[in-house]
Formats: C-alpha cells, sequence, structure tokens
C-alpha cells in the first residue's frame, strides 16, 4: 500500500514525462522480489498515467541494507530471499552453485521453493554473502554472534522488511 504524506513539489513523470506530485510516504518496493517497505520516501505520483514511483538517491546503499536484512534475520532463507542474495553477490545460478557444492538443478529448486534450504547450507550462503561484499564484509562478526539463535525453520509469515532509505535503518515488521 501507499500511505501519501503532505504534497511536497512536482517532477516530470518517469513513465509519461508529465508533471507528477511528488509527496513523502511508504512504499511497498515489490521490485526486489521480496516484502519491502521503504519508509519516508519522496513518492512520485502522476495523475495522467497513474504512475507511482519512489524516489531513491542511493540504490546501492538501500541494496546494502536489505542484503543485510535478509543475512541477519532470525528464520531460515527462503527461496526468494536465497535469490535475492545471490543476485546481490553478483552471481550466476551456476557460479553460486557451484560456490555453495550444489548442483544447478537443487539451487534452482532452493530459490523457487521447492525445497527446503538446510540449516547448514541457509548459514553457509549467508556467511558467504557478507564475505563476497566489501560494504557488508565488517558485519561479520554481528552475524556469527546471532548464529546459534538463528531459527532452522522459517518464519510463520515472510518477515516483512522495513527500511528507512535516509538513514539505512531497517526492521522487520
Amino acid at each position: 500500500g501507499l500511505d501519501m504524506g503532505k504534497i511536497m513539489k512536482k517532477e516530470k513523470c518517469n513513465e509519461c514525462g508529465h508533471a507528477a506530485t511528488v509527496t513523502r510516504g511508504d512504499y511497498r518496493f515489490d521490485e526486489m522480489g521480496l516484502p519491502v517497505v521503504l519508509r519516508k520516501v519522496e513518492i512520485v505520483k502522476c495523475s495522467e498515467c497513474g504512475a507511482i514511483e519512489p524516489v531513491i538517491p542511493h540504490m546501492k546503499g538501500l541494496m546494502d541494507t536489505l542484503a543485510l536484512a535478509v543475512v541477519c534475520q532470525p528464520c531460515r532463507l527462503r527461496g526468494d530471499e536465497l535469490r535475492f542474495l545471490r543476485t546481490y553477490a553478483g552471481k550466476s545460478a551456476k557460479e553460486f552453485a557451484a560456490l555453495v557444492h550444489l548442483d544447478n538443478t537443487t539451487l534452482s529448486k532452493m530459490e523457487n521453493g521447492d525445497r527446503v534450504i538446510g540449516p547448514q547450507t541457509d548459514k553457509l550462503i549467508r556467511l558467504l554473502v557478507l564475505n563476497m561484499s566489501p560494504e557488508l564484509s565488517g558485519k561479520i562478526g554481528k552475524l556469527i554472534a546471532m548464529m546459534p539463535d538463528i531459527d532452522d525453520e522459517p518464519c510463520g509469515d515472510p518477515p516483512r522488511i522495513s527500511i528507512n532509505p535516509a538513514t539505512m535503518h531497517y526492521q522487520y515488521a
């Protein structure tokens, strides 16, 4: 959903080029393939074509924050989270499968939710992704400290991650 704040300014619509209204509010950022809400972002809404888009000034920082939120969540990884982390790490399915000693078919089934990600594979993926990211490798101690408390079962409902792009703070909603 969309939580519209007060009207701030006008901006050109990226879709149709007409003048669009810019407000501040919360935006469901489903484009990542994960349940993510961006908090307190500028939102461009075009009354001409109906396009609604968030303004994200630091996309790389947002991706780093989202990857850290996924890696540090308290439950077993789900397939869509595995796919996001693999993509974040910049690896093809074949490359990533080789890194975690899985065949391509097994990795594909895990990403599509047709096969459970085992607890050891889950932890290996988290450690691997953190270590492969220059921006996140300094957080490895945080992950190691929480590893004994990560539930080997998935969360009942997928955790919705809420991120404030201005501060890059995240929380599980």
